[in-house]
């Protein structure tokens, strides 16, 4: 296991930050579970218009400007199991603290249509922070969308896990992960004008799959 690295403290000005959506390159793993983190990567891309072709420490990545203050959004191309190789190397270019990451994954232990955005933590199983945290430790941001677990009780032995998030999703659940999706823009932005505890307050306890609320009169 690499040794963990030393960052800068992180500078409180907002100025040049990173935001990376975690996930498998690769056609074979387009529309799987494991994926949600580069499908937010792309919503992100989508709305602030960046243009995520650029190669660098083996990720795709882009420039992103949000009220004059430039970022940059990550797609690590290592693979899951490898994701911390391409940030830290991105991180240690650009003199950024682990506080100044926020990291999207999937996350099996939320319900598909859950979202949580959390200031640090464990990995929680999930392999992609495993090997971030191994590079710089645990105090960053992450972002986790629900992808749920299998069906059936009697299916959550690794390898069933392991089939579920690699699994290719239905239209209806693609559905739901898309209401989830035109949130995250959203999420990032107040999170890079330093209001992470904000987007908590207002996502974490949003259940997707259920109908919003009818107006009052």
């Amino acid at each position: 296991m690499p040794s963990t690295l030393t960052f800068p403290a992180g500078s409180g000005n907002n100025q040049f930050m990173i935001i990376a959506g975690l996930g498998n390159p690769g056609k074979e793993y387009e529309n799987t579970r494991h994926n949600a983190g580069f499908w937010a990567a792309d919503s992100i891309a989508a709305r602030f218009r960046v243009d995520l072709s650029h190669r660098q420490h083996h990720a795709l990545t882009g420039q992103l400007l949000l009220r004059g203050e430039s970022h940059i959004l990550v797609k690590p191309q290592t693979f899951m199991n490898l994701s911390g190789e391409a940030i830290a190397g991105l991180m240690l270019e650009n003199d950024i603290s682990p506080e100044e990451l926020l990291v999207i994954i999937d996350d099996i232990n939320l319900p598909a249509g859950k979202i949580r955005i959390r200031a640090c933590g464990s990995d929680g199983g999930h392999n992609g922070l495993k090997s971030i945290i191994s590079h710089i430790g645990r105090n960053f941001w992450r972002l986790r969308i629900g992808v749920g677990q299998p069906v059936s009780k009697e299916d959550t032995t690794h390898n069933k896990l392991v089939s579920h998030v690699l699994g290719t999703v239905s239209a209806d659940e693609m559905a739901l992960f898309n209401l989830v999706l035109t949130e995250i823009p959203d999420m990032a932005a107040l999170w890079l004008l330093g209001m992470g505890n904000k987007a908590m307050t207002r996502y974490n306890g949003i259940d997707f799959s259920q109908p919003a609320p009818e107006p009052m009169d």
